[in-house]
């Protein structure tokens, strides 16, 4: 049986225009709006000014992966609508980075949802100092992708939020409900199957959400698909990510949901990817 055969693949009906450089210039692609299916587990893909956001319907609620911009949001709701499924009901950011997180405390607070985070980024938060930055001289990475994605400049509405969130200077000050810190290995409550995974490396703060029967690994950054699928090369810990690679290398996983870039599928995809350069 293929793998198509085996996951289903669907696109919901709300307009999504990609960045025409990200058409042009992108090795992989832009991402798109499309849900993808299998063994009763639905992952939906939304993809945003700096990142793709991915929604997760449980039998009671949704879980919202990462928030990028709060220009993301009014689409969010259009899926969320078209869905009509249970409400959002959890916020989960893959790690405190800017392109990840400017819209996440916003959108939180639209939906009336709960943040959960990384021990440490809850802890951070707590006490109000910043998290540790990826290394100075894996930052000249960052640039080529910026183009790939389409070269955003940042939203009025987070500008005008102050971009108090995500840099290495910020203090990420929450205004949503904080949760439990996700603990390595947990079963994510109300979402059966699902499991959270610390993934050190790209940032210290990092988590995958992972569904064994289904396949299925909510990546962040730890996997991204800028050139049909790659480990990241921007890092804050290569000891951390060399352990990341390793913990995630023998998993059963047929479709990588990363943070930036189309949805990977197929068999072996670990296998496949480009290694750090």
């Amino acid at each position: 049986m293929s793998y198509l055969d085996r996951v289903r693949i669907f696109h919901p009906p709300i307009a999504h225009v990609p960045p025409p450089l990200a058409r042009w210039f992108c090795p992989a692609g832009p991402p798109s709006l499309a849900g993808f299916e299998h063994a009763g587990v639905r992952v939906i893909a939304v993809p945003g000014r700096y990142c793709v956001s991915y929604l997760i319907p449980g039998p009671e609620g949704t879980a919202l992966v990462d928030v990028g911009s709060c220009e993301d949001i009014v689409r969010i709701e259009s899926v969320l609508a078209w869905l009509a499924g249970p409400p959002l009901c959890l916020v989960i950011p893959s790690h405190l980075h800017f392109d990840h997180c400017l819209g996440l405390d916003p959108a939180a607070r639209h939906f009336g949802a709960t943040v959960r985070l990384h021990p440490l980024a809850h802890e951070a938060v707590a006490r109000g100092h910043a998290l540790r930055a990826p290394r100075l001289r894996t930052l000249g990475v960052f640039f080529p992708t910026w183009l790939w994605q389409g070269l955003p400049c940042f939203a009025a509405e987070d500008l005008r939020a102050g971009l108090r969130f995500g840099f290495p200077w910020s203090r990420n000050p929450f205004q949503a409900k904080l949760g439990e810190p996700l603990r390595d290995g947990e079963r994510l409550a109300g979402f059966p199957g699902w499991q959270v995974l610390h993934t050190p490396g790209h940032a210290d703060d990092a988590v995958c959400l992972y569904h064994p029967q289904a396949g299925f690994l909510v990546a962040g950054d730890t996997v991204r698909n800028f050139q049909g699928g790659e480990w990241n090369p921007l890092l804050t810990d290569p000891d951390d990510y060399r352990r990341t690679r390793e913990r995630l290398a023998p998993l059963g996983v047929q479709a990588i949901f990363p943070g930036h870039g189309p949805v990977l599928t197929g068999p072996r995809l670990f296998e496949c990817l480009r290694p750090v350069c």
